[in-house]
């Protein structure tokens, strides 16, 4: 089931090469103007696409979204801003809208420049093929994503979906992906901005696969409206959504073999919390400990103490998937190797940490770091 209102397509034009023949530009269009919220990257290098939409989304409102793969369209100057403004224009043209009414979106290669003559000779057909399925749109945008990514919750009687792509780049601070929100519940601007801004600090800003953050990373948020429903159904059901869609970024990073959820307890505050869990999570000798189940709680020790956050080393505990490790800072009585080994051999792993020093929680959830990673990333543009 789908939010009324919205409709979906995707074509082949060989964004990033004529002789890649998928699906790499994507459409979503809507049959009425919506209300539109964002939230992008904070890294100050930023992709076309990006200085163009959190223009529009400032004005509040879009009719289209218009996506691609291959390409990201940053670093690519003045240029890079008329090229996407182009696509815009025609895609606009196509579906007798204002150009203003199309968002872009771009992932992919850095610092090269769209090939917009290709891509927009495919915009007609993009706009023949709309209809009524979610997927073709999300495996148009997968870079080194291995499957599509959507999602969708139901508030009474309004209906939202979610689509995202992200497997590698990815770093708190709106953490590199595209991500698309859809709705038909009735939400005002300012109500929508504050649920998908509060709903992003504890899921797209809480994973972490490698610590890089993108030049592209956009979420959206559309509503059309045609529903009404009680405003925290609608907070609970956007906010699973986006959880829901973080959780599948993280478990199909790049390379991954594990999938780690990082509890932080009994902090200072929630800011240290996170200070805590993010520290954990792009620790690069705790993700190979966990790629090889090599039981060394120490770099998970050491991530907590070099974090920023308020600590007393004498009051840390730390628990691998119930399995008590560390007590009072150090190794708890008849802890053993080969026990936590065989936990590290799982594929899915919690991390509980307590600090012991105030009411402070935060959950961060990450991978563990593999050969294929480096391989996948070495390889990227090549």
């Amino acid at each position: 089931m789908i939010p009324r209102g919205f409709r979906f397509s995707a074509v082949n034009a060989g964004v990033k090469s004529p002789q890649v023949k998928r699906a790499d530009m994507g459409l979503i269009v809507c049959d009425r103007k919506a209300v539109l919220s964002g939230v992008f990257t904070r890294n100050q290098v930023k992709a076309a696409p990006v200085v163009i939409g959190e223009e529009l989304v400032r004005a509040g409102a879009a009719r289209a979204v218009l996506a691609n793969a291959g390409n990201a369209n940053a670093c690519t100057g003045i240029q890079g801003i008329q090229d996407a403004r182009m696509l815009m224009e025609a895609a606009a043209k196509s579906l007798g809208i204002e150009s203003s009414e199309v968002v872009p979106l771009s992932t992919g290669v850095i610092g090269v420049h769209l090939p917009v003559d290709r891509m927009v000779s495919r915009i007609p057909d993009l706009v023949s093929g709309l209809g009524n399925d979610p997927d073709v749109f999300a495996r148009s945008i997968m870079t080194t994503d291995t499957f599509p990514k959507v999602v969708s919750r139901t508030a009474g009687r309004s209906t939202m979906i979610g689509i995202a792509k992200g497997a590698g780049m990815i770093a708190p601070d709106m953490a590199t992906t595209l991500a698309v929100i859809l709705t038909d519940a009735a939400v005002s601007k300012q109500a929508l901005d504050n649920i998908i801004k509060n709903a992003v600090e504890r899921t797209f800003n809480a994973i972490t696969i490698d610590g890089d953050m993108s030049t592209n990373d956009t979420l959206l948020a559309l509503s059309t409206g045609y529903v009404t429903e009680n405003i925290d159904e609608i907070e609970k059901g956007l906010t699973e959504v986006i959880r829901d869609l973080a959780i599948l970024i993280v478990k199909d990073g790049e390379g991954a073999t594990k999938f780690v959820t990082i509890v932080v307890d009994g902090a200072h505050s929630e800011k240290d919390a996170k200070k805590a869990a993010m520290s954990v999570a792009n620790s690069l000798l705790v993700k190979t400990a966990l790629f090889g189940a090599d039981p060394n709680w120490g770099r998970i020790l050491a991530a907590i103490g070099y974090s920023g956050a308020t600590i007393d080393p004498e009051k840390i505990a730390i628990e691998i998937s119930g399995y008590e490790v560390v007590t009072n800072g150090q190794e708890s009585k008849g802890f053993h190797e080969d026990t936590l080994h065989s936990l590290l051999k799982e594929k899915e792993i919690t991390i509980g940490i307590r600090l012991g020093m105030g009411p402070g929680s935060f959950t961060a959830y990450t991978t563990d770091i593999s050969y294929d990673y480096v391989k996948i990333n070495s390889e990227y543009r090549t």
